[in-house]
């Protein structure tokens, strides 16, 4: 079952943002989330069964188990459509009949071995906690330019955050297994997106350098 449309939804995004904050039950929910309660009602019954959201006892809550490796899956736009470069050479020497495809699939196989290390990484589990729950603070003022925001946004954003912040972050006197291979995953995740280049970027960097805004190592 796709959980884009979801993820993408304005009604389940609100409601998925309400629950960070605190369980709660279906007539809560409804009138918090200003929707009707059979809006509701089916909205949750969805959640639940793509994983965003578990019940307990008719109470309704973020169901973190099953939603950090869908944020894992939804998050990798970029470094999806990188990872077959770094096995097109390899393949293109080797098999120049179907370089493409064997190159497509190692890199559906490592990104899969990928995602299931880092949705199994306890501080990375955390960080993606955290950052869903900044994000309901910010969302709880009522004046906040977030207020409309979807969940496929928080997600997707995480990847053009990870070029800044990488870079920020701090190696030294790291002792844990957790850390470490988290700090090392997250690298070469950094590595692979800041040296792709799409069909569109790689124009838009060609155009720089015609207009003289590139020097020659750009």
């Amino acid at each position: 079952m796709s959980t884009e449309p979801l993820l993408s939804n304005r009604k389940a995004s609100r409601i998925f943002f309400h629950l960070l904050g605190k369980r709660a039950r279906l007539a809560g929910i409804a009138s918090s989330c200003a929707l009707a309660k059979n809006e509701a009602g089916k909205l949750l019954e969805r959640m639940e069964r793509t994983g965003l959201i578990a019940q307990q006892r008719g109470a309704y809550e973020v169901d973190w188990e099953r939603f950090v490796p869908m944020f894992v899956g939804n998050a990798m736009g970029i470094y999806s459509a990188a990872m077959p470069w770094k096995y097109i050479p390899y393949y293109m020497e080797r098999d120049p009949e179907s370089f493409v495809e064997a190159s497509c699939a190692r890199a559906e196989r490592e990104l899969a071995r990928i995602k299931v290390k880092l949705a199994g990484n306890d501080l990375f589990f955390r960080l993606v906690q955290g950052y869903f729950h900044i994000l309901a603070t910010e969302l709880s003022d009522p004046d906040d330019y977030l207020e409309d925001l979807r969940i496929m946004d928080a997600i997707e954003e995480f990847e053009y955050g990870l070029l800044k912040l990488l870079p920020l972050v701090k190696r030294r006197g790291r002792k844990d297994p957790s850390s470490k291979e988290l700090i090392r995953l997250l690298a070469d995740w950094y590595r692979r997106i800041q040296s792709y280049d799409s069909p569109s970027g790689a124009a838009l960097r060609a155009a720089f350098g015609q207009v003289g805004l590139l020097d020659d190592l750009g």
